[in-house]
């Protein structure tokens, strides 16, 4: 498997651990938005973030949030923290195994998110929301 974050698991790679349990393992990005970006991943190899466990799922978010915490307390001017994770090339996931984005943000950082230009104040129409709200909806509750 070529994984970056496989051979990160195995030590095949280095990484700056800030945690690590049976579960997950947690590093700074070499590309940081921000000094302390870190990085959550499940130590099984999952590419997609809908393939997994509950138990992994949970695993992820408890460690990003400890991670969060920690980065506000110790990164100094650390304002608030962004939590990301983008399930897919199109969503913007470069490495193909799942991993938390634990990014400490700062004022006037230059970071921020990009709505398209279709974007807008107004909100959807009501009926629209609706329909698309029944079609998830169907299929949560069908178990699909």
């Amino acid at each position: 498997m070529n994984c970056t974050f496989c051979k990160i698991l195995k030590n095949e790679l280095p990484a700056s651990v800030v945690f690590e349990d049976a579960s997950v393992l947690a590093f700074l990005d070499i590309h940081p938005v921000n000094a302390g970006h870190t990085l959550v991943v499940p130590k099984r190899h999952v590419q997609s973030f809908t393939d997994l466990t509950t138990d992994e799922v949970q695993q992820i978010f408890e460690t990003g949030q400890n991670i969060a915490s920690h980065i506000k307390n110790s990164i100094p001017d650390c304002e608030g923290v962004n939590l990301s994770l983008a399930d897919g090339e199109v969503a913007g996931q470069e490495v193909p195994h799942v991993h938390l984005h634990v990014i400490p943000r700062f004022p006037e950082d230059g970071f921020g998110w990009k709505f398209p230009p279709n974007y807008s104040e107004d909100a959807a129409p009501r009926d629209e929301l609706n329909k698309v709200a029944a079609v998830i909806k169907a299929s949560i509750d069908s178990g699909r």
